[in-house]
């Protein structure tokens, strides 16, 4: 009875090993769930304030379907300010968060047939809303030794007559790495030669650690613009994941085309939310400051300890809050894990510790840590995982 597009694509990893996760937790069992990419901290203040104060002043109706006129201002005015990037309010959308705008880009620019290039690892949705387009995910391989960042060059030999598109995450999600402007100037410029069109997910943006400054592809310049798709929101910098928006800045054609694919399918975002993250937006970002530096004593902390274990290696994160490790030794050596999906069914059946196999991402021999837990939980997982790989050893 399901369409075969239906049939074709399976749920997503990380949902998954959660509803395992959730079922353990409703047993009664103490579950150290490192997971959801989503922050633990709470939504600050004065955005749910100005969600509250949204209510009370009944703005509870629909809104333009690409968005409040006074968020888009927002919108654009920060990349004005933050990246010298022009963008005027109808080159962007407001949808219901990024993940929605990454679907309704594809959804808008792929034809029945085009390939889509999608470096590994990748995050768990892209190759899936590939095939929902009717496109064709063609995986590009990196390095390890160069943090998972796809090259040029890597790029270039998977340009094919049918590739239109290419799909970049940075910050990375599952690896945490981050281009450097250099790189991304090489891999935009690649591109555009070729005249795909690259859709960047920076979502992870203002959580960069060590002072490594971020680079969005906004800041390259006029000349590539014609071919970006930026895609935002406000879910990690707020921690407003449940308030569900995100946003795309993209040339006018093709926000009109996503405007039109949004009309027939959810139509605008919670109003309530785009209030909400309009006050996000134009007030002071002290907050933001204040998350970076918890997710950044987490990760520092993380590091340290990884750092002592001989059995396993992993990519140094400089944003997003993740940690991508390599358990190629210890399936090396241990009979009774043959990937890392052995590995994650074990480490959370014998010592409660839920994290996402590297497969997930396209790439075995990993798992993906997420350190937005307290620094509590984070403590105490990383001695049930050294306990573990003790165990195995």
């Amino acid at each position: 009875m399901l369409a075969s597009k239906i049939e074709n694509i399976s749920l997503s990893g990380t949902m998954e090993i959660a509803a395992k996760t959730i079922e353990l937790k409703s047993k009664g069992i103490d579950v150290i769930d490192l997971c959801v990419g989503e922050p633990d901290l709470p939504t600050p203040a004065h955005i749910k304030q100005a969600g509250l104060d949204a209510i009370n002043s009944d703005k509870t109706k629909y809104t333009l379907n690409t968005g409040i006129t006074e968020l888009r201002h927002a919108i654009s005015k920060k990349y004005l300010d933050e990246y010298g990037a022009n963008y005027s309010p109808d080159e962007i959308i407001v949808s219901n968060g990024a993940k929605q705008s990454i679907y309704n880009a594809l959804q808008s620019v792929i034809n029945e047939g085009n390939e889509v290039l999608i470096p590994l690892p990748y995050y768990v949705s892209y190759p899936h809303m590939v095939k929902l387009a009717g496109g064709i995910p063609v995986f590009v391989e990196t390095k390890k030794e160069n943090f998972f960042k796809p090259t040029s060059e890597d790029l270039i030999v998977k340009i094919g007559p049918k590739t239109k598109a290419v799909i970049l995450c940075n910050p990375n999600n599952p690896t945490g790495a981050v281009f450097t402007k250099e790189e991304l100037i090489s891999v935009v410029q690649a591109s555009v030669e070729k005249n795909l069109i690259i859709i960047c997910d920076e979502i992870y943006e203002k959580l960069m650690y060590e002072s490594m400054p971020f680079t969005s592809v906004a800041n390259l310049g006029e000349k590539f613009k014609e071919h970006l798709i930026i895609v935002n929101g406000v879910s990690k910098t707020y921690a407003m994941t449940g308030w569900r928006i995100g946003y795309a800045l993209a040339p006018k054609n093709i926000v009109n085309g996503m405007s039109k694919l949004q009309s027939h399918s959810t139509s605008a975002a919670c109003s309530i939310s785009q209030y909400a993250s309009y006050a996000a937006l134009v007030a002071q970002q002290e907050c933001v400051e204040e998350q970076r530096k918890i997710f950044e004593k987490r990760r520092n902390y993380i590091i340290n300890f990884f750092s002592e274990i001989e059995l396993i290696d992993f990519i140094k994160p400089f944003g997003a809050f993740y940690f991508f490790v390599d358990i190629n030794k210890i399936i090396v050596k241990n009979s009774s894990i043959n990937n890392s999906s052995d590995f994650v069914n074990r480490l959370l059946d014998e010592a409660n510790v839920a994290t996402v196999a590297g497969d997930v991402f396209g790439i075995d021999g990993y798992i993906r840590i997420s350190y937005a837990k307290s620094m509590e939980e984070i403590k105490e997982a990383m001695l049930r995982i050294k306990k573990f790989i003790q165990q195995l050893d």
